[in-house]
């Protein structure tokens, strides 16, 4: 033996720990997922006037939470020596979102027979579930979906589900989707009543009847100065999964059926379609939404912008709609004429700050003969019209708007302006804001509509950690009906985030 050197059974022992010290050193997978917590508390209070041959001050108290929660990047990066994974390769993540509410004030018990029930059935709901589902992002670099309850929107088109949805993006840059569930209704338990359909009071039976939803399109993806999509989307009301409703019969010993007939509740189309041409001088855009139910066009939105040069900006629009009921909705029956709209707005970046926007618009309304009762309205189209003027100074740390609008024609006239501004102090930890608005208002259908707000409002937002922000917000409006009608408003939110897992490099 060579004098010094070690022995066989300690040279082992170096060996191993060498190795081991080697594999801790080389770079492994990452296995991390990022969980991002979000809280909104909101507390809100002020006076509303009662309905009635007397009129009374009702409280209005209420308290809202929001709970979001999202979970990112639960697969791992592909290559050892990765932080984060690809876009390409594709991710899974989760996001949910979470509302409970509640009213402590006496409006909804104080406002009568007819205003209480409205506000109990749009407003009077616990907790709502606004959307949480399971997603997947380019998978394979070519596949998408979500399960769990979503909302999505298609043009002019929107909607929300309990389901699934996927997407399939061809190399042709084509995109399939296929989606599917049941129809998100306000009358449910976790229900979201800002998705109640229209012609349907969710107080009887038949309106907390599942409806399930069905739908497909396709799109132009992955090019930079086009994108286009068409959907085809059909709900409806099957009776096969809506025996346990008891449905009245309209007889008059006040009987009811069980099960609720089965029907179509919305078949529409929709398409939209955006496009940047010259590097982003000329943006036409358009979208439809048709509806295969009353076969009408229920909604179209064109227009176009204009980058006339760095400073200056012109943007035209031309709007059409008109009320979509339930398919089983009795509204349907009745005659509707569209709305029509024309927008003109010019937008000039003056330097030093200050950006000043006008705007113009034309209302019209077409009025149809009536010819099963003989009637025939004054004029076959009446024209509203109005205007606007903004300007706005932008500083680091400060900022004031102005704003100056008239609206005429038919309808009856409604002016007003509105001054406010921000000021942030202490590094950004706390921003104060001001601001006054006055709006005068007469119909011309009933004189006695006739009035003006005056309002002032104080706000103040403070910055409490990274994450943790507390604002209050104060409001006194004056009006002929309340001279003084103080609305008071407290928002906490607390967004945090952390990361789950080990890292190594």
């Amino acid at each position: 033996m060579i004098p010094g050197a070690p022995q066989p059974a300690l040279a082992k022992a170096w060996r191993c720990l060498a190795l081991s010290a080697c594999a801790w050193l080389v770079p492994r997978a990452a296995a991390a997922t990022e969980v991002r917590v979000g809280s909104r508390t909101i507390g809100e209070g002020y006076v509303v006037v009662a309905p009635g041959a007397e009129p009374r001050l009702l409280r209005r108290t209420r308290l809202v939470q929001y709970v979001n929660l999202g979970v990112y990047e639960l697969l791992a990066p592909r290559e050892v020596d990765q932080w984060r994974r690809d876009e390409e390769d594709g991710q899974i993540e989760i996001v949910a979102s979470l509302r409970v509410r509640h009213d402590f004030g006496d409006f909804s018990r104080d406002a009568g027979p007819d205003s209480g029930p409205v506000l109990t059935s749009v407003d009077g709901r616990q907790i709502d579930l606004m959307y949480g589902y399971v997603q997947g992002r380019r998978l394979g670099n070519f596949f998408d979906f979500r399960a769990g309850r979503q909302f999505e929107s298609s043009g002019l088109d929107w909607y929300a589900f309990d389901g699934g949805w996927a997407r399939a993006t061809t190399p042709a840059h084509l995109a399939v989707e296929v989606f599917g569930g049941l129809q998100v209704n306000g009358a449910h338990v976790f229900g979201w009543p800002t998705w109640q359909l229209d012609g349907t009071s969710g107080n009887e039976p038949a309106d907390r009847a599942g409806s399930p939803m069905l739908g497909t399109a396709i799109s132009l993806v992955e090019y930079r100065w086009i994108h286009a999509r068409v959907a085809y989307r059909r709900t409806f009301t099957p009776a096969g999964i809506n025996r346990n409703i008891l449905e009245p019969t309209g007889a008059p010993d006040g009987s009811v059926s069980e099960g609720v007939i089965g029907g179509v509740d919305q078949e529409l189309v929709s398409a939209t379609l955006n496009m940047s041409l010259a590097k982003g001088v000329f943006t036409p855009f358009a979208a439809a939404r048709f509806n295969l139910g009353t076969l009408r066009l229920d909604d179209l939105s064109v227009g176009f912008g204009v980058a006339v040069s760095e400073q200056h900006s012109i943007r035209a629009q031309y709007l059409r709609t008109i009320p979509s009921f339930d398919l089983d909705s009795i509204f349907n029956l009745f005659t509707l004429q569209p709305f029509e709209d024309v927008r003109l707005s010019y937008q000039v970046r003056a330097g030093g700050g200050w950006t000043l926007l006008g705007r113009g618009s034309a209302r019209i309304f077409r009025n149809d003969t009536t010819h099963e009762l003989g009637v025939a309205p004054d004029a076959s189209v009446t024209l509203g019209w109005g205007g606007a003027l903004a300007a706005l100074w932008q500083h680091k740390r400060f900022s004031v708007r102005t704003d100056a609008f008239a609206q005429g024609g038919e309808g009856g006239l409604r002016a007003g302006g509105s001054v406010d501004g921000q000021i942030r102090v202490l590094n950004d930890r706390i921003g104060i804001d001001l601001r006054s608005y006055f709006t005068r208002y007469q119909d011309d259908q009933v004189p006695d509509r006739q009035g003006f707000g005056l309002s002032f409002q104080a706000g103040a937002d403070f910055k409490l950690w990274d994450g943790i922000h507390l604002t209050l917000l104060g409001e006194e409006l004056i009006t002929p009906y309340l001279v003084h009608a103080f609305r008071g408003l407290a928002n906490l939110a607390v967004d945090w985030s952390f990361r789950a897992g080990r890292r190594r490099s």
